[in-house]
């Protein structure tokens, strides 16, 4: 409440009989104020010529009259000094008020140093790479190994490797050995002989293809249990994120249920606090209160 503490008691009025007071004393400023504006130092009256008889027009303020002139000037003082005291603690109390209503459940927190508890995010889950750093050396060297054999071996056999392709000109030829190239005396005869045992062409082919295959097989055993960690770890962490995600709503929700019990509680005290007079304005208080009750 800070500097708005000066304004307030257990014991005074309400706003609304600040208010009427107030009302009241600007009332009563504005009668003197009336009467000190009306002010006039000179008689003045008109004769018909001719006449005798004087008719008076205006009177001026008599003696006694300027004598009061400093006191209702200070009456004035002191009910607008009233009417400035009660009208600032009415607008500090809907100041404390409009604060209480506007206030966050970030700034009540601050205000009690309650620590604030954060969303909770979802950790970052297991890469390719991680689970390879947690390979040993030995299985990490095998998997660059079976890349590498798999990838060489693979290379040569494929369709479009050197081995397929010479393989391919291999069968051709065991079926086609000449080819004729010309006519007459300079036609030319190629004839293409194999160079090597077809029986074991095709088994070293086999067996290459077996290898290939068998390695690829070890290969994706090895990213299989990659992505199965990796699966696995998605999971875990998507558990740990819920059960934190349902802690924070709890931890929220208790949280809130104080801030809003904080807030009414708060504003019933602020609205049962009461408007102090001070001991200086107690007489024009007292006297202004008084014409209010012969009012009535």
């Amino acid at each position: 409440m800070g500097v708005n503490n000066i304004f307030f008691a257990s014991t005074g009025l309400t706003s609304t009989s600040a208010n009427h007071v107030a009302n009241l004393a600007k009332e009563y400023v504005q009668d003197i104020e009336f009467k000190l504006n009306s002010i006039e130092l000179i008689d003045s009256d008109v004769t018909l010529i001719g006449s005798s008889e004087r008719n008076v027009l205006k009177t001026g303020w008599n003696t006694i009259d300027i004598q009061g002139i400093e006191q209702m000037l200070i009456y004035v003082a002191n009910a607008k000094s009233l009417i400035a005291w009660l009208r600032e603690a009415i607008k500090a109390r809907q100041s404390m008020l409009y604060n209480v209503n506007a206030m966050t459940l970030v700034d009540w927190a601050e205000m009690f140093g309650i620590e604030m508890i954060h969303a909770p995010k979802i950790r970052k889950i297991l890469t390719k790479d991680d689970v390879i750093a947690g390979f040993s050396i030995k299985k990490r060297n095998l998997m660059y190994s079976l890349e590498t054999k798999a990838s060489t071996i693979g290379k040569y056999i494929h369709p479009d490797g050197y081995f397929a392709k010479a393989r391919k000109e291999f069968m051709k030829r065991l079926n086609n050995k000449h080819d004729v190239d010309g006519k007459g005396r300079d036609t030319l005869l190629y004839t293409y002989t194999p160079s090597c045992n077809s029986d074991v062409l095709e088994e070293v082919y086999f067996n290459l293809q077996n290898l290939h295959r068998t390695t690829q097989a070890e290969l994706n055993g090895i990213s299989h249990e990659i992505d199965t960690l990796i699966q696995e770890d998605e999971i875990a962490a998507n558990a740990e994120y819920t059960q934190a995600l349902n802690t924070y709503k709890r931890e929220m929700s208790e949280l809130e249920s104080r801030f809003k019990e904080y807030k009414i509680k708060e504003a019933k005290r602020i609205g049962d606090l009461k408007i102090v007079i001070p001991n200086d304005l107690k007489e024009i208080y007292d006297y202004i209160n008084s014409l209010g009750k012969n009012k009535a």
